[in-house]
Parts: C-alpha cells; structure tokens; sequence
C-alpha cells in the first residue's frame, strides 16, 4: 500500500503519516520543507507545492511504486490559532490542491504509476463540519464564527472542495470527505461516523483519531461504506 500524503507537516497531518508507517505502508509527502523530517524507512520526502501541477507529478514519479491513494489534511493558515485572527491565504490551497492531487492521480493510473488491478485509486480530503448540507446539523457556535470570524475565509476553500469533489474525481477516483466536528490536541479514540445531515455528534474529535481513521479509509479498511460520501467524524 502506497500513500500520497499533502499537509503531512500540520497538526493533524503528522499523525496521519507517522501512522500509516507505523502500519507497514510506503508514504510520499509533499512538502514546503524538507528540514527537521526524520529520514524513515518507507518514507519518500520531496519539496514543492500543492499549488504547483510540475510538482505533484514530480512527486508522483519519487517512487516506482504506484500509488493507491491521496490524504489531503491541508488547511490555510491564520495569523495564531484565534478564530478572528488575520487569514493568510491563499484562498483556494484545498480546492485548487485537490484538484492537482486527483489530476495527477489519474495521470499515473493512466500510466501504469496509481493502483491498478481493476481497484480505482481513493482520495480522502478532510474538510469541516459546516460545509454544505452538514451546516443544517451545525452547532450555533461554529455558525457563529463561520459567519462573523475569519474562520470563514477557511470555509470558503472548504465549502468549494464540497462543490467540486464529484467533479475532480468523476469516475476515476472513489473519494471520500470527512468533516470533522471540533478538532483538539492528541490522544486516540473510538471514531463515531455520521451521515452529512445527521446528528448527534460530539463536539470533538482528536487530531490523531481523525488522521488515523482517514488513513484506514484510504488503506481501504473500512469497506465501501464510506466510498464517494461525506462522512460527520466525532469522538
């Protein structure tokens, strides 16, 4: 199994590579820097950008082995972690990098460098609760500063990878969007799923819990159940 991961260096990215290695997977990350990323067995570093189309194909040809799927744990970064603090862009890092990320993820099944065997390669995007219909089952709180703070510059990106995932992957890519409820700190727990409209999520969900489910939906662990929906995750 080969993983593909953006955002690899984020709060919850990290738990999402360190786990897939811990599982015995191949990883690529692509990253802004390499410096301070402890050379690892399994682990294939290569330094660009999402944003760049020459490097995520360049990053895809890093292995021989071809992939089988792509995490996206990107988010556009504010100024401190206050919710009104100033957003520093730019606009549309998930959408635009998803879109390359699935371009290229077709590019290499086309050519021999993606999951192949009559598999279809996945692509699981972490997005937020709040993001299109999940907004109905939102709590008052996070509408609030979805609407008033600059956390709403962030949904915007969020609300178009919601719009557009259907497109970007088409009949190529299963994909997957969880939409964590509020994300905090590390520790694992039991995952609880939800439909996109369905409530009764906690308001919580470690980072590590979160990455650690994504990785098993992109290994393929948990079925179909979740293939080309979008998933509330909560502890």
């Amino acid at each position: 199994m080969h993983l593909f991961i953006l955002g690899a260096t984020g709060r919850t990215g990290l738990y999402g590579y360190k786990y897939a290695l811990e599982q015995g997977f191949m990883v690529t990350i692509l990253v802004r820097k390499a410096d301070g990323i402890e050379p690892q067995e399994g682990l294939t570093v290569v330094e660009g950008s999402p944003l760049s189309e020459e490097d995520m194909a360049r990053a895809f040809k890093a292995s021989s082995v071809p992939v089988d799927a792509v995490l996206v744990f990107l988010n556009a970064p504010r100024a401190g972690q206050n919710p009104w603090g100033k957003f520093l862009g730019p606009p549309r890092l998930i959408a635009d990098s998803t879109r390359n990320a699935a371009r290229a993820l077709i590019h290499a099944q086309q050519n021999g460098l993606a999951a192949s065997g009559g598999s279809k390669p996945r692509l699981v995007v972490m997005n937020a609760l709040g993001v299109g219909e999940s907004y109905a089952v939102t709590p008052y709180i996070v509408r609030f500063m979805i609407a008033f703070s600059n956390v709403s510059e962030s949904y915007k990106d969020h609300n178009a990878v919601n719009d557009e995932i259907e497109e970007v992957c088409g009949e190529d890519i299963v994909w997957t969007l969880p939409l964590p409820v509020g994300l905090k700190g590390g520790g694992l727990n039991t995952v609880k799923t939800f439909g996109s409209t369905e409530s009764g999520a906690s308001l919580f969900i470690t980072r590590e819990s979160c990455a650690r489910w994504m990785v098993d939906v992109a290994a393929g662990r948990e079925g179909d159940q979740f293939d080309n929906k979008r998933v509330i995750v909560s502890n």
